[in-house]
């Protein structure tokens, strides 16, 4: 409780007490909607000093979700150097009831984080590049560089959710008229892209954004504060989310559940080697189109159920030596925490085979954890709350899994929705027993069945990979077995 205090207390020096000298540059408020409605507002404060910038940015949403409304909110404070590096920051994420504190400091070439969540603290050393910027100070950057039609230019930036830092490539199309308030104006057009996830912003000469345009059908426009902060009484369903990751197949999968061979046709990757293969999944063939206009890659898959006859029966916990980097608490895992140990402690109880001490922890989180639209932000928060969707259930059982000595990697990816007639995103853990085992805590499988098609493995730095595929990638089931 004292850590959550000091942490409070910190946030608000950081909001509350700016210098009497600091000079106001930019205080810019916009309306965000989806799909033509409205479900939340962002508000982000530029100040200047003789020591350097201060940008202090929230975002919020609010959303129908099980029949109650549900708060979704951001609110971060960096300091900057005159030249628009970070020195240091805090980051506040919040959804439902669950939150989580970072603060970082740059010291050298690299970023010493400090996570909180649910009174948990975790600690984390980032590696930064010369030139590292936050994604904040984009309109900040592209306003300093006096944009012209045609230029491309790219930025390193560090992503704070994601603890880690990406490319930001720039394109800069020719200066336009704009519709702005029933007046024209000026503007480029500025194509910013992560990965493969694009947004679009119109932006004055002068640095000022009148309207960014992102996937899902998001669209984001300046405002007065009152308008940002007045919200229509119905609200925009969190399902509207889910129907835009959805992946519809022409043909619905039967039995879902039982399939323990899947075949499908994967189209729309930027490269063939987008989708890894492992001891469950490999890639049988791969082909590139021609003229579409589109990502050119279509990639033939083979997912085969775990087979029990594999499973090594190996005695826990698993050594060290070899398992070390799999049995590591992490910010999402804290496999350390003291509850967390006494419970895996009491899970397993006697059990010395490493895979049925994991079958035990699969089917008490899936009996235990209340299954909710929003997730917990780390395996210690859900333990507290006992609720949360696919990445809640992961996260704990990985933090009791590695407390118990069982190595354990998380897998984010996609499987197959009965209710929606489709694939949609999902998270899962894979254990170590003679081959990696994909379980399923969520749905309660204790070997997961063959429509769980993994696209990436790995902590939160690696989630940004998912941008290669959501709202891109469309999929054809060719063959099933049970």
């Amino acid at each position: 409780m004292r850590r959550k205090t000091a942490v409070l207390a910190a946030l608000f020096l950081l909001y509350c007490c700016l210098p009497a000298s600091a000079e106001t540059i930019a205080d810019e408020w916009m309306e965000l909607q989806m799909n033509g409605k409205k479900i939340g507002f962002s508000h982000q404060k530029v100040t200047k000093d003789s020591s350097g910038y201060r940008i202090e940015s929230k975002a919020v949403m609010k959303m129908e979700m099980g029949g109650a409304e549900q708060d979704l909110s951001t609110s971060s404070a960096y300091f900057l150097d005159a030249d628009f590096r970070p020195l240091r920051f805090t980051y506040m994420q919040k959804m439902l009831n669950h939150r989580q504190y970072f603060e970082g400091v740059v010291r050298g070439n690299e970023m010493a984080v400090t996570v909180e969540s649910a009174g948990a603290v975790s600690h984390k050393t980032v590696p930064l590049e010369d030139q590292v910027y936050v994604a904040d100070t984009m309109a900040l950057l592209l306003g300093k560089k006096k944009l012209r039609g045609g230029e491309k230019f790219s930025f390193r930036v560090f992503l704070e959710p994601l603890l880690a830092s990406e490319t930001m490539n720039v394109e800069v199309g020719p200066l336009m008229d704009f519709d702005f308030e029933g007046k024209k104006a000026k503007v480029f057009p500025v194509t910013m892209k992560l990965k493969s996830f694009a947004t679009v912003s119109y932006i004055t000469p002068e640095g000022r954004v009148l309207r960014e345009i992102s996937p899902m059908g998001f669209v984001s426009r300046p405002v007065s504060e009152k308008q940002a902060l007045d919200f229509p009484l119905e609200r925009v369903s969190f399902t509207g989310l889910l129907a835009y990751s959805l992946i519809p197949v022409a043909r619905p999968v039967e039995k879902a559940g039982a399939v323990t061979l899947l075949r499908a046709r994967i189209t729309g990757l930027d490269a063939p080697d987008l989708i890894p293969g492992d001891d469950r999944q490999k890639i049988l063939s791969a082909e590139k189109s021609a003229g579409n206009g589109g990502p050119p890659w279509t990639v033939t898959l083979e997912v085969r159920k775990n087979r029990e006859k594999n499973i090594v029966r190996i005695s826990r916990p698993a050594p060290a030596p070899r398992f070390g980097e799999f049995l590591k608490p992490t910010i999402e895992a804290q496999s350390d925490d003291p509850a967390v140990i006494a419970k895996a402690a009491e899970i397993t109880g006697t059990e010395t085979d490493l895979f049925r001490a994991a079958v035990k922890i699969n089917r008490w989180v899936f009996t235990n954890v209340k299954k909710k639209y929003i997730d917990t932000f780390s395996g210690v928060a859900t333990l507290k709350s006992l609720e949360g969707e696919c990445q809640s259930h992961t996260n704990l059982f990985a933090a009791l899994a590695k407390a118990a000595g069982i190595p354990v990697r998380t897998v984010s990816g996609i499987v197959y929705a009965e209710d929606y007639k489709g694939f949609l995103y999902h998270a899962w853990p894979e254990v170590w027993a003679g081959e990696w085992v994909a379980m399923d805590p969520t749905f309660g499988q204790d070997i997961a069945d063959a429509t769980h098609i993994k696209l990436t493995d790995g902590d939160l730095s690696v989630q940004l990979q998912l941008f290669e595929f959501i709202g891109k990638i469309g999929l054809e089931p060719l063959e099933t077995a049970r």
